[in-house]
């Protein structure tokens, strides 16, 4: 649900895709692609304005987040000197 969120708060760097493929989530206006062509990812990633990078910031720590989260506590080996 966090990117959902995320893509309502930044709906307006979503407005160049096509809408035949936008999915609302709930009242609340969250929507996903369903679809996306390669052509439409790259020229969405080439808006370098200050907006998208505050996206792909925001995205990262989403993803970073849920790495931690999900992570099993085990031990590494090779970080420990033990190979």
């Amino acid at each position: 649900m966090q990117m959902c969120s995320l893509r309502l708060q930044f709906a307006d760097l979503f407005h160049n895709l096509p809408l035949a493929h936008k999915i609302t989530v709930n009242q609340t206006g969250a929507f996903y692609f369903s679809q996306a062509c390669s052509e439409d990812v790259f020229n969405f990633f080439q808006k370098q304005t200050n907006d998208s990078y505050r996206l792909i910031s925001e995205l990262m720590d989403v993803f970073c987040m849920a790495g931690v989260h999900q992570q099993p506590e085990q031990s590494n080996y090779m970080a420990e000197g033990q190979i």
